[in-house]
């Protein structure tokens, strides 16, 4: 089954009813970095979204092909998250 880490790591996926401080621990992931009107039709921030993507289920799906990449385990994207 693959891993779903907003399944696995619920205290950092799910709201509390009360603010608080979460310590994240160090983690392996993809992101971009950027600026734009998320709402502008082939803005620069809804390409970089496509670029993420493409990148998260290559990766994803990359254990279907020739190539195997150390560490590799399948998973589910997890949703974006924005800062």
């Amino acid at each position: 089954m693959a891993f779903n880490f907003k399944k696995e790591y619920k205290e950092y996926y799910l709201p509390k009813n009360k603010p608080s401080i979460v310590d994240v621990p160090k983690m392996n992931y993809i992101a971009i970095r950027g600026k734009g009107n998320p709402n502008e039709e082939n803005g620069d921030y809804q390409n970089a979204l496509r670029l993420l993507y493409g990148v998260a289920y290559t990766i994803k799906m990359s254990y279907k092909g020739d190539h195997k990449i150390d560490g590799f385990f399948e998973y589910v994207v997890p949703p974006l998250e924005g800062f």
